[in-house]
This record gives C-alpha cells, sequence and structure tokens, in this order.
C-alpha cells in the first residue's frame, strides 16, 4: 500500500506554483527489517521519539551528491509488524542499482 501527496506549507495551503512542489510518497510494508533496500544509498541523519507511539522514527538524505530527496522510516504505531518508510522528494539521478546492473548482459549464451 502506498500514499502519494504534495507537501503544503505549514499554515496548510496549498503552495505558490512558483514554488517548487516535491511529492511525497508513503509506503507501508509489512517487514522485520528496519532498513529496506530501496536501490538508493541513504545516510542516516537523526531520530526521533514519535507523539503516541513506542517506536523512533529515523530521517535519511540520499547520499548522491545534490540530490535533495529525504525519508523517513518508522514502524506502524498501531502494528509494529508494518514499516512506513516515507519519501520527500525525486531523485534526480539513476539508482546505483540500475546503472550497476544495467551493465550484465541477463541473456544466456545458445546451448551447443
Amino acid at each position: 500500500m502506498f500514499f502519494f501527496s504534495f507537501r503544503k506549507c505549514k499554515n496548510g495551503n496549498k503552495r505558490n506554483k512558483t514554488e517548487l512542489e516535491r511529492p511525497r510518497v508513503t509506503f507501508r510494508t509489512r517487514s522485520e527489517l528496519e532498513i529496506m533496500d530501496d536501490g538508493y544509498k541513504w545516510r542516516k541523519y537523526g531520530k526521533k521519539a514519535v507523539k503516541n507511539s513506542p517506536n523512533l522514527r529515523n530521517y535519511y538524505k540520499c547520499s548522491s551528491e545534490g540530490c535533495s530527496v529525504k525519508k523517513r522510516v518508522e514502524r506502524d504505531r498501531d502494528d509494529s509488524s508494518y514499516v512506513i518508510t516515507t519519501y520527500d522528494g525525486v531523485h534526480n539521478h539513476e539508482s546505483p542499482f540500475t546503472s550497476h546492473y544495467s551493465q550484465i548482459s541477463f541473456v544466456q549464451p545458445d546451448a551447443a
């Protein structure tokens, strides 16, 4: 399951069209792992306690130079078997996973 939205100003109004809109996408995934591999490299820059939740929220920035995408990762407060991952922004580069594997041929040679 995922959700897609645009950021709003702190006062609740949508931003002006002249301002850069950064899409926000949220995934809710059942997983025992806290960090799931999404093909990008991330640098953790913070964590904090979340109101009405026993779980911490972790904050990450994309480690690619010039990319401003951020993500937050936290356990669902109602069912801790789910991880909620929220991406804020759009990457301005390819996934390192995509560029690495695009050079590999997955076609098997003809059997002789």
